[in-house]
């Protein structure tokens, strides 16, 4: 008996919800409910707002879906069209089929009322083909910085991540993104690989004597000798312009930015004066570009001993 009670109580939520389904499917039917939107929606039933991209593949179908408003309005009819069919086809279920690269949109309509919705769809190629370097040799002297940019292609690939690796580091090295530093004179190779089907693209990069385009020398400054790793420092207080030395055919002054990378608790840094606060050491480092990702860059390291 309880066994029964206990599978009565169960089963009888899922019969009310399913009767007041149909009833509302009956009402439908003898009550007539107007349409009042249509929407795209993801796939768990979440509304796709005007930025949202649907991405297909060339030759590939997906289907969309949409939902009306209210979900128990009388004609649930709608109509599919394609602003560019030479980009993608959409069919009376409102399945996508990409044709060709290129970007368009879907709209959706009503029978009733012609509420409309849109879609943005971006049609790409699948598969990476190539992968190409804008030089296959390179020379630069020791610290000089340069950045490698690949093209992969094609420009529509879905995956156009890549891995740089160098044959000697301790020549040239290079970073995630591309930046290479030279370090000392030889020759190292670098290597762009694809991540998808490991297409890759090498430049050879040598490095010769000279001096770097960007860098410290306090050779001579008062109240300043020559340390292990840096400099010591006995004054509060110095200005770090007279000491940083440029290649002005390639850098323009105005262009090089100063920050503290290391020891901001010892000193600050006031344009290019250093004031300590502090006994520790400090590393200063100018840079032209991107802060992350400089073109050039220099650093120097400071030690306060009062």
């Amino acid at each position: 008996m309880k066994k029964t009670v206990i599978l009565i109580l169960i089963l009888l939520p899922i019969v009310l919800v399913i009767t007041i389904a149909f009833a509302g499917r009956i009402l439908s039917l003898y009550h007539h409910i107007p349409v009042e939107r249509v929407e795209f929606i993801d796939d768990v039933g979440d509304a796709l707002d005007d930025e949202y991209l649907f991405v297909i593949n060339v030759g590939e179908s997906k289907p969309t879906a949409i939902r009306i408003f209210p979900e128990m309005a009388s004609n649930q009819k709608v109509s599919y069209a394609t602003q560019d069919e030479s980009i993608c086809s959409v069919d009376a279920e409102g399945n996508i089929t990409g044709v060709a690269i290129g970007s368009t949109t879907i709209l959706v309509t009503t029978s009733e009322g012609n509420k409309t919705d849109m879609l943005n769809v971006l049609v790409v190629a699948e598969h990476v083909t190539g992968i190409s370097l804008p030089y296959s040799e390179l020379t630069m002297t020791p610290g000089e910085q340069g950045r490698i940019l690949p093209t992969v292609e094609p420009y529509t690939a879905l995956n156009k991540n890549v891995t740089f690796t160098t044959s000697d580091k301790s020549i040239v090295s290079v970073r995630p993104g591309g930046q290479i530093t030279a370090h000392k004179p030889g020759t190292a190779t670098i290597t762009v690989t694809t991540q998808e089907g490991g297409l890759s693209a090498s430049c050879t990069v040598t490095v010769i004597e000279g001096t770097p385009p960007l860098s410290f020398d306090m050779t001579g400054a008062s109240n300043v000798s020559s340390g292990e790793n840096g400099y010591i420092v006995k004054d509060t207080t110095i200005d770090l312009a007279p000491y940083l030395k440029y290649d002005s055919e390639k850098i323009d002054p105005d262009t090089i930015s100063w920050r503290v990378s290391a020891g901001s608790n010892v000193a600050s840094l006031s344009g290019t004066t250093l004031s300590f606060k502090k006994m520790g050491i400090v590393t200063v480092t100018v840079y032209v570009g991107d802060v992350n990702e400089p073109t050039y860059s220099a650093e120097i390291k400071l030690f306060f001993q009062p």
